[in-house]
């Protein structure tokens, strides 16, 4: 996960939300914009400033990104996100395919 909120706000998500997983703190938005994830008109958050577009980044392990989308509802669709990593991997899908 990438945050550009402060570090104490961050750990507070983190107690909030009970996730586990290391937390990329993004100040200055430096990592958001080399994955091209800064809000652009048009777009869901597209009016909003100082913060990184939600969504999600695949990168493989040559550092190819694999996928990338701007998804506000990510969470909502970790499933979809599990099978990409899994496709990447070369182990099958959960539908057998």
């Amino acid at each position: 996960m990438i945050n550009s909120d402060t570090p104490a706000d961050s750990r507070r998500l983190k107690d909030v939300t009970g996730i586990s997983f290391p937390v990329l703190l993004d100040r200055d938005l430096a990592v958001g914009r080399q994955y091209d994830m800064l809000p652009k008109q048009g777009q869901p958050m597209g009016m909003m400033s100082g913060v990184a577009q939600m969504g999600v980044v695949v990168i493989d392990g040559d550092g190819v990104i694999r996928v990338q989308r701007v998804d506000l509802q990510f969470g909502a669709h970790a499933g979809q996100i599990v099978e990409i990593l899994r496709l990447i991997e070369g182990e099958p899908i959960a539908n057998g395919a």
